[in-house]
């Protein structure tokens, strides 16, 4: 069943949901990381490392020798294609709401469904909610 975007509250968060919307804005495509190994610069060992939302995240020690110092190996890096859309919700008669702009929301693509949607494009999306960021301030805080 396809979620009405007034619908989506914090109670979806990690939920698997589908919505319907115009596509507003595309990104351009850009790799992400999946996962990558790191070698230890003093035994040699080698650990590989997934990349969590593919923020790059060293590992803290050998697994071997504990030592602290990891260097990437960027030659085994693994990535994929991501870009990011921005839906907005379609407005009829009956769920006009006056005064009220449409809602928006953006998603985030990966692997095949990338760079097929342009801005005009009526589609239905399915996937997890997520919160990206939780910032209201923008970075200025105490001002």
């Amino acid at each position: 069943p396809v979620t009405p975007m007034k619908f989506l509250k914090s109670n979806c968060i990690g939920k698997f949901v589908s919505v319907r919307g115009t596509v507003i804005r595309v990104s351009t495509i850009k790799p992400i990381l999946l996962s990558m190994n790191f070698l230890c610069a003093k035994c040699g060992g080698e650990k590989t490392v997934t990349m969590n939302d593919g923020k790059f995240d060293c590992p803290g020690s050998c697994f071997a020798c504990k030592n602290k110092t990891m260097i990437p190996d960027r030659n085994s890096a693994i990535t994929t294609d991501w870009q990011k859309v921005r839906l907005q919700e379609i407005v009829t008669d009956e769920s006009r709401e006056d005064g009220r702009m449409p809602r928006t929301i953006e998603c985030e693509l990966t692997d095949d469904l990338v760079d097929k949607c342009i801005p005009g494009d009526e589609i239905a999306i399915s996937g997890i909610v997520k919160v990206v960021s939780t910032d209201g301030d923008g970075g200025h805080r105490g001002k």
